[in-house]
């Protein structure tokens, strides 16, 4: 997925086009973004005089319906049980703090907080 421009950029964009005449190669080198990119952009300030596509929603995907505590609660129970499994973390969590949550669940917040896998030190297979 590519990066996301700022809002500031995204209106520098407009600026650079409208006030200082930049062909849209030049602006989008200094924007560090494609020229579609661009493109998109002045045909959003032009149609719709914002710099976003009002037809998309700015909030993608779904809440997490894990919170901090949650999370921070998976990361102990993975520290000090480094070979546990998914269905045992599920186990542990309805247990110890009451929630019913599927496995794919768990399995996409730890890969959105960078666990994307166990690993087990040589003095945990011990």
């Amino acid at each position: 997925m590519a990066p996301q421009i700022s809002d500031t950029v995204r209106q520098c964009i407009v600026v650079w086009h409208n006030e200082h005449h930049k062909s849209p190669a030049e602006i989008a080198v200094l924007a560090g973004c494609s020229i579609r990119t661009v493109f998109y952009i002045l045909s959003y300030h032009c149609d719709f005089d914002t710099v976003h596509n009002p037809h998309v929603l700015r909030n993608h995907g779904c809440s997490c319906a894990l919170d901090v505590g949650d999370l921070n609660y998976l990361f102990s129970l993975i520290e000090t049980r480094p070979k546990i499994y998914l269905d045992e973390q599920q186990d542990e969590l309805f247990i110890n703090r009451n929630i019913d949550i599927c496995i794919p669940t768990i399995s996409h917040s730890l890969h959105c907080v960078a666990i994307t896998h166990k690993g087990v030190a040589p003095l945990a297979r011990e």
